[in-house]
Parts: C-alpha cells; structure tokens; sequence
C-alpha cells in the first residue's frame, strides 16, 4: 500500500478549472476560474503550489489574478487522509459549538478532479457548498453532465477503504460495499435497511437517516454530488460524503464519519461499479 506521502505525489501537475459556491437549495452564489499547480520540489520530497483564481473586476467584464503560494512536505490539511487514486479528505479533528466546521474533499480519476469545500455555520446549520471541476493542462477528458437521479439508480458493488484515526498509525480497513438505489429510495444491503428519498426539483434530494437526522443530497455539474446534514446536532453520530460517476457505470465516494460526541470517526474511501440486472 502507498505511503500517505505517495497518495498526495498523485495530484502533482496543472489542474485548470473553477470554484462554484451554492447555497443549500443549489442557488449559485458566484463562479471563480481558477489554475492550480502543484510541483516536486527537492526529488519530491516536498510540493510547490501555487493557486491562482481570477476574480471579477466591479462594473466590468473582466477579471483579476488574486494568487497563493503554498509549500509543504507533510500531507496538508487538518485530518487529512489521502487515498491510492489521490483522492483525499480533510476537516475538523471535532466539532465545536460557536465554531464554523468544514471538510473538503477531493476525487481523482481520467486526468480530472472533483472537489468540495462543504461549510456548516458556527450554530451547525448547513451554510453552503463550493465544488471545484478540474482537469489537467493538457488533457480532453471532457466533463461530464450535471447528475441526475438515473445515474443512481441500481445495485452498485465496489470496496471501501478506512482510515481510523484512533491511533498513531491509522488503521485501514478494506470492507465490500453494496448499496441499490431506486427512484423511491436506496437499501443498505449489509443490514437489509431502506432510506426513503424525496425530490426537490431536479438537484436537490432529502431523506431522513436511521437515526432520525434530517439530510439532504445536492447534485452538480461533471456528475457529482454531496451529502450534509441539513443541520448538526451534537449529541448525534454524523456524516457528510461527495459522490462522483466519473463514467457511466463507475462512482467513487468519500465520507467522513463523526460520533456523538462531534469528534472525527473516520474516513471511508468507496470504488464502485453497477452491477448488470
């Protein structure tokens, strides 16, 4: 198995895309094109990146560079856990009340990334949601079509992996993953239990988990999706999760699990493919 380092070195290159912010109903808030390189530095031991976004410039067409300069030679971000493909997740270590929380999250397949930054209110109300569609200089892999329902629907078959963050080494654990989705709802097969979904319009759904928390499912372009609570309640275990069918037939997923107490669980890493009927 790679090394936490090694998983990070899969997303060296020039990714070109755009940072999209919604509000919970889907609503666009604003659309920045952005450029993001990230090179080895010193035999890549460590990486150079540099982020630069174009802004919009007040009353005009036009737009201006804001940059950041970042280097490191440790995975970045708090909580952070990287995955063979690349894909990595990172967020708060627990959940604080009076305090903002955030997770980001990103997927890696066919020269293109599908990122998230989901944002909960200091009241962990679920404030908004920036996804980030990226591909690399240089590549055509096109984007895919904003989700929908039918790219969901059967039984998809796949592994998950988790980390655990329970000890100095995280502990990784490589489990089946079943779980059939119709238009009514989805099974979790591994205990026989069925979620009913609701449809809000053509990108929004909500369902109630298992334990009675309110959540909702937003669907956006290059056929991604997230997950969030619609509304953290300490006291209750928690999850928030992306989703991406990066080709017909194929998904990836992260989810990041909380306890009851608010702190970090876990991250699970989910490969899938829908299995013929």
């Amino acid at each position: 198995m790679k090394s936490q380092w090694e998983c990070v070195l899969e997303n060296l290159g020039e990714w070109v895309g755009s940072f999209t912010s919604v509000t919970p109903a889907g609503e666009a808030i604003e659309d920045i094109p952005s450029i993001i390189k990230l090179e080895g530095a010193r035999d890549n031991q460590a990486i150079h990146l540099v982020l630069t976004r174009f802004y919009p410039l007040p009353n005009s067409t036009e737009r201006y560079a804001k940059e950041v300069v970042w280097d490191f030679s440790t995975p970045p971000g708090i909580g952070a856990i990287y995955f063979e493909t690349g894909a990595f997740s990172s967020g708060a270590l627990a959940v604080t009340a009076g305090v903002k929380t955030i997770a980001e999250f990103s997927l890696v397949a066919m020269d293109r990334r599908f990122r998230t930054i989901q944002v909960f209110d200091a009241n962990g109300k679920f404030d908004r949601v920036t996804f980030v569609r990226e591909h690399r200089q240089g590549t055509t892999t096109p984007e895919r079509p904003q989700l929908a329902i039918a790219y969901l629907l059967g039984t998809w078959q796949g592994t998950a992996t988790t980390f655990y963050p329970h000890s100095t080494t995280p502990i990784v654990e490589r489990t089946q993953s079943i779980l059939t989705t119709t238009d009514r709802g989805y099974q979790l097969l591994a205990d026989n239990e069925s979620i009913a979904i609701s449809t809000q319009g053509d990108r929004l759904l909500q369902f109630t988990s298992r334990d009675g928390q309110p959540y909702q499912t937003l669907f956006h372009p290059d056929a991604g999706y997230t997950t969030t609570p619609t509304q953290i309640e300490l006291g209750h275990p928690f999850y928030v999760e992306i989703g991406w069918v990066h080709q017909i037939g194929h998904r990836q997923r992260l989810v990041r699990q909380y306890d009851s107490t608010g702190k970090w669980h876990g991250t699970s890493f989910y490969v899938e493919e829908l299995v013929a009927e």
